[in-house]
């Protein structure tokens, strides 16, 4: 008889890669069912059939690329305590598109969307204090997941200007650009001043 854990195991194995490589919509179910896996219950169950369901109902996913001047561009979303244990939720979507007229400006009109070709999907290690933090850390997280990615294209002959990194918060905003102060970020300054 096969045990829960290697079926948890099963499902995730089979559809990790298909969740990488064509359809993004599934890492972030996939993230929570992993995160469960060590001491499954009937609630990590119902996700597995879930998933399977959807996989069954959408079998067609595809990404389309455009032809862009190769240009990286991210964007990061933060889901507040929305994981077991207090904790939050980072996302990252990577994708190429044309440069902007004006790096030290936000883009008059949003960039030309394109096929991803990355996505982070991460539950975040420390317990955040506010919406606001887990943006930031996000916003960090992305950040970083971009350096190999500009090295890469930098080395293939695609010459980045500063990286585009669209954050949907305004306080996380304020906060990196240092446009606010925000009271008793001590503790956020420490763990993500390098963004």
């Amino acid at each position: 008889p096969i045990t829960i854990k290697k079926h948890i195991q099963q499902v995730v194995g089979s559809l990790l890669y298909h969740a990488l490589a064509l359809d993004l919509t599934m890492l972030v179910a996939l993230g929570s069912i992993v995160a469960q896996q060590n001491n499954p219950t009937k609630k990590t169950l119902s996700e597995i059939t879930w998933l399977l369901d959807y996989c069954a109902s959408h079998p067609d996913a595809t990404i389309r690329y455009h032809k862009s001047n190769m240009v990286l561009w991210t964007a990061s979303d933060a889901s507040y305590l929305s994981e077991n244990k207090a904790r939050s939720r980072a996302a990252g979507i990577f994708f190429l598109s044309n440069n902007l007229r004006d790096p030290t400006q936000p883009p008059d009109k949003p960039p030309t969307m394109n096929g991803v070709v990355y996505a982070m999907a991460k539950i975040i290690n420390n317990v955040m204090s506010s919406a606001m933090e887990a943006e930031v850390a996000a916003t960090y997280l992305t950040a970083k997941e971009a350096v190999p990615l500009r090295i890469a294209l930098e080395e293939m002959g695609h010459p980045q200007p500063p990286t585009p990194m669209q954050v949907d918060n305004s306080t996380a905003v304020g906060f990196v650009n240092e446009t606010i102060k925000y009271k008793r970020s001590k503790a956020i300054d420490m763990r993500f001043h390098w963004v």
